[in-house]
């Protein structure tokens, strides 16, 4: 299993806005946290809806806290061999019906990613990372009002 480290959450929020924001370290560190299972953890979406609720019910940034989420949520899921299924407009939807508590986060991960066919598996987090912001420009912008 691959895991982003508070580093990396913070990096994203930084890319993702701008600017230096604010945070809430215990807020940043229980995100983080949620990638993590006791044991034999290898159950990637149920990891990933716990470090998805948390980032978007805790909100550990100042600012861009969802745009931090979206980002985060698809660099834990592509390191760890699963790839985004739907269109920018869904997963803005399904991020941010998790954020309103309209819809389970594990629903939204399971609507949003499968396993993927080709693997992103031997990428480097912080390269990965770029990758998936260049790669959801428009969900990008699309979640940024109001975050």
């Amino acid at each position: 299993m691959e895991y982003l480290t508070n580093h990396d959450l913070f990096w994203v929020n930084q890319i993702v806005t701008g600017t230096v924001n604010p945070y809430n370290y215990f807020a940043l560190e229980a995100a983080m946290a949620g990638q993590y299972r006791y044991g034999d953890s290898q159950d990637v979406p149920g990891q990933a809806a716990v470090m998805l609720d948390r980032l978007l019910t805790k909100a550990p940034f100042g600012s861009g806290n969802r745009r931090t989420a979206l980002i985060a949520l698809l660099t834990f899921l592509n390191a760890n061999g699963y790839a985004t299924i739907v269109d920018e407009t869904e997963v803005v939807r399904l991020i941010t019906a998790v954020a309103t508590q309209t819809i389970l986060p594990l629903d939204a991960v399971n609507a949003l990613a499968a396993p993927a066919k080709e693997s992103l598996t031997a990428i480097p987090m912080r390269q990965l990372i770029t990758h998936e912001c260049n790669h959801h420009t428009v969900a990008l912008g699309l979640l940024t009002p109001g975050d």
